[in-house]
């Protein structure tokens, strides 16, 4: 597990005071979960955007809130960003039980090269980015890896019960769901169609000549 750090200040500006806050650069924010009450927050846009580089998205974060002695054991639980410029408008910091299991989801990371993709064989396709998982706050993962090299045909794929996860933690997706599947390139399906469409045997293209000679020579008769 990797516990990062963050400081957060105590906040007080609500409604159309928001906008004001980030113009200041702060991000909006705030804390709840076991035994205590929610409390707005407000942290420093660019400690955020650093923290966030660092995977505080899937990490556990020691929150500490300024002016105070209080600390928190936190996940983010919740990150609304701005829908065309790279602002974070807003984060939700779940405090956490380090005796009590917790459900999150973990991502995926791809790593190796498949040998069917680099035959121009297939292209990958990923049909999910996270995993849910059950644990302790202590023994969640930050990521998950999902090795492609095994895929050497199109006809295989990597699914949830291929990834081995570390003692202690439960994958909570069905085993059978499929994580990476390949789709046939449109070159191959090409080479397929040329090799299906089998070439007129020279028996056959005889008896079409012959067909149409004597076709022929029945127009030429009745001509006469």
């Amino acid at each position: 597990m990797t516990t990062l750090e963050l400081q957060v200040e105590p906040r007080t500006t609500v409604g159309r005071g928001l906008k004001t806050l980030r113009d200041r650069g702060y991000v909006p924010s705030v804390l709840y979960g076991h035994d205590i009450s929610s409390q707005p927050l407000q942290v420093e846009e660019r400690a955020l955007r650093l923290l966030l580089a660092r995977g505080g998205a899937h990490n556990i974060i020691s929150l500490s809130i300024a002016g105070t002695k209080e600390s928190h054991m936190v996940l983010m639980r919740e990150v609304q960003r701005h829908p065309t410029r790279p602002l974070v408008l807003h984060v939700d910091f779940y405090r956490v039980v380090m005796t009590e299991k917790l459900q999150a989801h973990v991502p995926l990371v791809i790593v190796g090269e498949s040998p069917a993709v680099v035959n121009n064989m297939g292209a990958l396709v990923q049909n999910l980015d996270s995993l849910e998982v059950e644990c302790l706050p202590g023994d969640l993962p930050s990521s998950f890896e999902v090795d492609i090299s095994v895929l050497e045909r199109t006809d295989q794929n990597v699914t949830v019960g291929d990834i081995a996860s570390p003692q202690g933690v439960e994958i909570l997706d069905a085993p059978e769901t499929v994580i990476i599947s390949l789709a046939v390139a449109r070159a191959v399906l090409e080479e397929e169609e040329e090799v299906e469409v089998a070439a007129p045997e020279p028996e056959d293209v005889e008896v079409v000549a012959k067909g149409r000679a004597a076709k022929g020579i029945e127009e030429e008769t009745e001509e006469d």
